[in-house]
């Protein structure tokens, strides 16, 4: 990349094979950069075609795992790794006896910008592998609204310490965010729902409806009297998820088909807001997480 800096001379900076594959993809378009003494972010945007897509698959995150999957298949990606790095940090953190705030402030960013790094890299394998599979299939990926569900693992409700440390560390906005960015890059339809759409997602029979039974020997696991099976309390979240969203999805549907056929003003009265997002505002091709 070449930069002028003054009259018939440029200031050169290297870019890696990745960054120079994304930039030659067809239809990219380099919208801006920001030049700092230790990096260079990169700001593109690409007009993805939108695909389409003929069933849903649910995304229930977790702090130990990911659950990806609906009524046919369902995937577990193991994220327990990233509650070991948080504790190891909180650790190393705590052991520091130096009484000296510029020195603790300084260790404290350079170890919590490694833990970032990390967990942002364990993310990264989860989502792209959960896009990927999504676009072999053809799903449509269903995201739940969790925003202020740290309220619930406050001081006086009647967690510990250590529980509620852990539970406000759960980086779930950060892998809803690599899904979305993931998906808007190659036209991947992301249907969000509300809270009041997948209240009792969890604890619902995917079979039956009714609500499931809970037993403290089976950890994880919830048992449906009417069904009399034991199910995985993820996969149940997974596939009621993939269940409503694609509910939503189907009747987001007609209205699109219709203006292409040219009755848009008569197709689109009445219907809800489309969900599904086409296009990609900017994505991030350096080392820098905050990009």
């Amino acid at each position: 990349m070449e930069i002028p800096v003054s009259r018939g001379k440029r200031f050169c900076i290297p870019l890696t094979r990745h960054t120079l594959a994304v930039l030659s993809q067809e239809g990219v378009r380099v919208r801006s950069f920001t030049l700092t003494t230790d990096g260079l972010s990169i700001c593109i945007a690409r007009d993805a075609p939108r695909l389409q897509c003929d069933s849903t698959v649910g995304v229930d995150r977790n702090l130990r795992n990911l659950t990806v999957g609906n009524g046919e298949e369902t995937r577990h990606y193991d994220l327990s790794k990233t509650v070991r790095i948080a504790k190891t940090t909180v650790r190393i953190l705590a052991s520091l006896r130096r009484d000296d705030a510029r020195i603790r402030t300084g260790i404290a960013s350079k170890y919590g910008q490694r833990r970032t790094d990390r967990t942002g890299h364990l993310l990264h394998i989860a989502t792209k592998t959960t896009v990927r599979v999504a676009i072999q299939r053809r799903e449509a990926i269903v995201l739940e609204d969790i925003q202020g569900i740290r309220c619930l693992y406050r001081k006086g409700n009647g967690q510990n310490r250590k529980y509620r440390g852990r539970m406000n560390s759960w980086n779930f906005c950060e892998a809803q965010r690599q899904i979305e960015y993931k998906a808007r890059w190659v036209g991947l339809p992301i249907i969000g729902l509300s809270r009041h759409q997948t209240r009792g997602s969890s604890v619902t029979c995917p079979r039956c409806g009714e609500r499931l039974q809970s037993d403290k020997r089976l950890q994880r696991k919830l048992w449906c009297g009417k069904c009399r099976v034991v199910m995985d309390r993820d996969r149940v979240a997974a596939v009621n998820l993939a269940w409503r969203g694609r509910v939503r999805f189907a009747r987001s549907r007609p209205p699109i088909m219709m203006e292409a056929q040219g009755g848009a003003a008569e197709a689109v009265k009445g219907n809800p807001t489309p969900t599904v997002i086409l296009g990609v505002d900017a994505l991030k091709l350096t080392h820098r997480p905050n990009i």
